[in-house]
């Protein structure tokens, strides 16, 4: 279940940037803006037929009567103003500048891409960074929490893995037609982006670009996760572990950093779930292929079994992990081993693995089979599946389970050992 967006959040914000332009550029911009709203998508464990789109006329048209109202202000102002950027979901990307005149030669096709990276001075304090490459352009944006673009400049290539870049427009710390040059390599599998500054009259830009960054491969098409990876550590850009409930989203670059051998994937990374799978089963592989992931969720809590599969909390259950580990062994329908203390980047946890009785034969509404769902914000087992739960304290009340899931016992027992050796790397900001 999709969960409601920040209204007051976007309008205020909206209403902030008292904008200056034409009344249908507002109306655009305040569209975009519900595209690009953070969504909590709910994860079902694999059980991606419980994912429901929100419909948003409601919001569509609120957002529509604060044009109105505002409409009077784009008379008050004049001159530049600062963009106030929505928060976004991980789809947003930076729509194209117009192409310059004259470029001597098409950005090369493996640049044309989003990058994601670390933290870089011209976002916000706790957010990582993106640069996007198109044909004959370049622009710099905060990953996570903005759809702001930033450093817009004309690209082009100027020689063997050299780039010029010209500003398009003063602001953001460059002149309008500053000039930078950069070299740029990549690593073998064309993952790994290096930038090298050379030579350029804005500063803030060589600072924002410079560096080395990973590529937006995810191919989920609402998604901005790294997709296939080499072997190495990497960071998330959207998922906040240490969430309070009833706070609102913000970006936290780094929350979780893993490690991983060849022949991995980051499949999704969204404010309340994260997912590594084996790179051969990326979406959108058919669901009767996929056979293994590791899905971390955030604040999770008993799932009543009085009302199965409705995502409500089992009252008289807390959230701490000795309240849902014995919980879960009572559990109609479930059979799970004695839970094993484990300890992940310092915080201490407990594990156990879970699987269906087979005398079980009760279902969720739309389920094929079988099946229990027993843990929100979504985890599930049905049929011959496995899944192994591991509940990390964090600290502050904050709680994560990390679960382990297989289609069924052989595909379990081979790919648990390389699993906990993931997990076993995670580290929490």
């Amino acid at each position: 279940m999709t969960k409601d967006r920040d209204f007051d959040r976007i309008a205020r914000a909206w209403l902030d940037l008292m904008p200056d332009e034409a009344p249908d550029r507002t109306v655009a911009a305040v569209l975009h803006a519900v595209d690009a709203t953070p969504q909590v998508r709910r994860t079902w464990g694999r059980l991606t037929w419980r994912s429901i789109a929100m419909n948003r006329t409601a919001f569509v048209l609120g957002a529509a009567a604060i044009v109105v109202a505002a409409g009077a202000l784009v008379m008050l102002r004049t001159g530049p103003t600062s963009n106030v950027g929505s928060p976004p979901t991980p789809s947003a990307t930076i729509p194209p500048s117009p192409s310059p005149a004259g470029a001597a030669a098409p950005v090369p096709g493996e640049l044309q891409a989003i990058w994601m990276g670390e933290h870089r001075d011209l976002v916000a304090p706790d957010a990582g960074s993106l640069i996007e490459f198109r044909e004959n352009t370049f622009a710099h944006a905060q990953s996570a929490g903005s759809s702001v673009q930033l450093l817009q400049s004309t690209a082009a290539a100027t020689g063997d893995r050299q780039l010029r870049l010209v500003s398009a427009a003063a602001g953001d710390g460059c002149e309008q037609g500053d000039i930078g040059t950069y070299s740029w390599s990549l690593n073998p599998s064309g993952r790994n982006l290096t930038v090298t500054h050379e030579l350029d009259a804005c500063q803030a830009r060589a600072d924002a670009i410079a560096g080395d960054w990973w590529l937006m491969g995810c191919t989920t098409p609402d998604d901005n996760c790294l997709g296939a990876l080499d072997a190495g550590t990497f960071s998330s850009q959207f998922i906040t572990p240490r969430l309070k409930p009833g706070e609102s989203w913000s970006p936290v670059f780094g929350a979780l950093t893993y490690t991983v051998p060849d022949g991995w994937a980051n499949a999704s990374d969204w404010p309340e779930s994260f997912e590594l799978v084996p790179a051969s089963e990326l979406p959108p592989i058919d669901e009767a292929n996929r056979r293994r992931h590791i899905n971390l969720l955030t604040r999770p809590s008993a799932m009543t079994q009085d009302k199965p599969c409705s995502d409500m909390v089992e009252p008289g259950v807390g959230r701490t992990i000795d309240d849902i580990v014995t919980w879960l062994g009572t559990v109609p329908g479930l059979i799970t081993t004695a839970p094993t203390a484990i300890t992940i980047d310092g915080h201490p946890g407990q594990w156990l693995d879970v699987r269906l009785d087979p005398a079980w034969d009760k279902t969720c509404d739309g389920g094929s089979g079988p099946m229990v769902a027993y843990l929100n914000p979504g985890i599930a087992i049905s049929s011959d599946e496995r899944e192994r739960v591991l509940l990390v304290d964090l600290g502050d009340d904050d709680v994560i389970a990390i679960a382990v899931w297989a289609r069924d016992k052989a595909a379990f027992d081979s790919f648990i050992p390389e699993a906990m050796t993931v997990i076993e790397s995670f580290t929490f900001k």
